[in-house]
């Protein structure tokens, strides 16, 4: 079901690289903007009216100090894909230090429980096969809203795809119970999306508070993951909300 659901993702952002116009340098090319508002909509509700509830209730029976032990144990299960990226993209520093991040955060840091790396000087990052790929010359394509995946463009929806086939806790088994790398996967999915929902929660107030939500969530999508992909400092949520038009 997924697969097929990313295809036929992945057909209509195609064919919108095939037959839309370039868009003029400097603005964001979004020829479904009527589907991609439909998409933002929808989400939005499925926010307001089940994430946000239930972020409020894990965050009332979980301590501060438990959500970052579980924010420091998904990080790490990140890092086989982070490491995998970093070497397709020829960066062999970065992946050195993925490498001995996971290492370290594994052995001392308990499992990933505590980002022990960090402690001594290592610092994380995030990568992922869209920004592979757009190392690589990939152009990113239309600008899309996908439901409950959120702003993404054929480039980086491609990318997630493949970043889940590199997961290897995606391929591993478990001798007498055949369901339990599914469980794993929708429990890794299911805290990730709560502890992500808690920490963001000012931030997507602010976005909410905008005279244009659709217009400004672009537009911080689109910056940051330009920011992302040359591997340089995330754009400030502030000057990316300063940097927005006014909408007298």
């Amino acid at each position: 079901m997924q697969f097929r659901f990313l295809g036929a993702a992945l057909t209509l952002g195609l064919g919108a690289c095939a037959s839309a116009p370039p868009p003029e340098p400097g603005t964001i090319a979004d020829p479904y903007e009527g589907f991609n508002r439909q998409m933002f909509a929808f989400n939005n509700g499925v926010d307001q009216y089940a994430l946000a509830p239930a972020a409020t209730v894990y965050e009332t029976v979980t301590p501060s100090f438990a959500r970052d032990r579980v924010g420091d144990f998904l990080a790490n299960l990140k890092s086989p894909v982070i490491f995998v990226n970093d070497v397709l993209q020829a960066e062999p520093g970065r992946a050195s230090d993925t490498f001995f991040r996971f290492t370290l955060n594994t052995t001392i840091g308990l499992v990933g429980l505590w980002d022990a790396a960090n402690y001594f000087g290592l610092k994380g990052h995030s990568e992922d096969f869209g920004q592979t790929l757009a190392v690589w010359g990939v152009d990113s394509g239309p600008y899309l809203v996908m439901p409950l995946l959120g702003p993404t463009n054929p480039r980086d929806l491609l990318g997630t795809g493949v970043d889940v086939a590199f997961d290897p806790l995606n391929w591993t088994e478990f001798e007498g119970q055949p369901d339990l790398d599914d469980q794993i996967a929708l429990g890794r999915r299911v805290l990730g999306g709560l502890n992500a929902r808690v920490e963001f929660d000012d931030q997507i107030r602010t976005l909410n508070e905008q005279p244009e939500p659709y217009i400004a969530l672009r537009r911080i999508y689109s910056s940051q993951r330009q920011a992302d992909i040359r591997n340089g400092k995330p754009v400030d949520d502030a000057d990316a909300y300063e940097d927005l038009p006014d909408f007298d």
